[in-house]
Parts: C-alpha cells; sequence; structure tokens
C-alpha cells in the first residue's frame, strides 16, 4: 500500500471514529436532564477538532489523488473551526434537552394551574411530588429515560411555591462543576427557565421571584 492510499485509509478509520463519538455525545446530551455543563461537553470540544481535519484531509486525497500538502495550516485552521462546531452542537443539545423537559413536564404544569391556589392540597405525601403529578405517564416516561437527572430515590429534587394567582416551581439541575444550576418555571413568564447557580444575578433575580409565595411543605 503506497503512502498516497495508507494515509486515506488512516483518514477515513479515523473519521468513522470520531463520527459515532460526536453523534453519541449530542444524542447524550441533547437526551439529558437540564443542566448547565457536563463532562460530555468536554469529548466534543476534543473531538471535533481532528475529525473536520481528517473530514478536509479525506476529501482533499479522495478528490485530488494526493496527501493534502499544507497539514500545519489545516491543523490550524480546523482546530478553529471544530471549536466552533462544538459550540454549536452543544448550543442545539442544551436547547433539545430543555425543549425535551418542557414537553414532558408541561401536563404537570397544567395540573398545578387548575388546582391554584389548592394546588398544595393535591400532595398526599411528603415525597416529592409522588401524587399526583410525577405519577402522570408523559413526565414520568420522561423522568425514568432522562439521563443525568438530579434526583433522590428516583425522584427529581424540587420545591413548589405559590399563592392564589401565580406559581413557581423548580429543580435542580447538573453542571460540570459542583455548583450545579437551577431549572425553574414561573407562571407569570409561562416558560421554563435554567441558570448556573454561580450566576449571581440570575439568582437574585430568581429569588425576588419567589418572594410573597406560600412553600408547599410537603415538597422536600
Amino acid at each position: 500500500m503506497d503512502k498516497h492510499k495508507k494515509s486515506l485509509l488512516i483518514s477515513w478509520i479515523l473519521l468513522v471514529i470520531y463520527s459515532v463519538i460526536i453523534i453519541k455525545t449530542v444524542y447524550n446530551l441533547s437526551h439529558a436532564w437540564p443542566n448547565k455543563g457536563s463532562f460530555e461537553w468536554f469529548l466534543l470540544i476534543f473531538f471535533c477538532p481532528p475529525f473536520l481535519y481528517h473530514f478536509t484531509a479525506l476529501s482533499y486525497g479522495l478528490a485530488i489523488q494526493q496527501i493534502f500538502p499544507w497539514k500545519k495550516t489545516l491543523r490550524l485552521v480546523t482546530l478553529i473551526l471544530g471549536f466552533l462546531l462544538a459550540g454549536n452542537l452543544l448550543q442545539y443539545a442544551q436547547k433539545s434537552s430543555l425543549r425535551k423537559f418542557n414537553r414532558a413536564y408541561q401536563p404537570m404544569i397544567e395540573l398545578i394551574e387548575e388546582n391554584l391556589p389548592n394546588s398544595c392540597d393535591e400532595i398526599e405525601t411528603s415525597t416529592l411530588c409522588k401524587k399526583p403529578y410525577l405519577e402522570i405517564p408523559k413526565t414520568a416516561a420522561y423522568n425514568n429515560k432522562a439521563k443525568q437527572m438530579i434526583s433522590r430515590e428516583g425522584k427529581p429534587i424540587g420545591e413548589l411555591l405559590y399563592n392564589e394567582q401565580r406559581f413557581m416551581l423548580h429543580f435542580m439541575g447538573g453542571s460540570v462543576d459542583i455548583d450545579g444550576s437551577t431549572i425553574f418555571y414561573d407562571s407569570e413568564v409561562k416558560q421554563w427557565q435554567i441558570f448556573h447557580n454561580d450566576n449571581l444575578e440570575m439568582m437574585d433575580e430568581f429569588n425576588f421571584k419567589r418572594l410573597k409565595l406560600t412553600k408547599c411543605e410537603a415538597l422536600k
């Protein structure tokens, strides 16, 4: 086997390996419990640049029938583009994860709204949302499949706060460090939001929104 064919074979093998890793990582992240950081993020940052390098080298080799002549330049360019690709894939996976969470928890939101201001009275146990909220089939199915869920005894850790007009529901989310993140729904805004717990501005806003709301003592 000549040098050119050997180079193409190596690029092809590595391209397949990197592709599998990247696709699997994006899939895992997009099906994970919402978070503001995961160690799997580093897989994309590490493997996207060499993926682009070998994709370009292989494409050039097949089209021109020779080895790419400017390897150092190609490595630098694909390093920069690879980081950009990793960032876009991470952003896509994070948005996809939150969308799946939103769809799964929408029935729970609707049930809480229907029961205001007696939403807390529906809870019959001190286990977080054990009845009836987390037993909603769509929500339960999501919780059983969600990767990296922050939980206690198989149930997500969260809190319900409410008054006669509005409510807030929040859960613990993951992060790449020990600080974690907060996933919350404010019935006035009518959408889920997530922030890293190191974000003091968001934490202050979150705590301000909690004022004058009653904590559901059954949610511990």
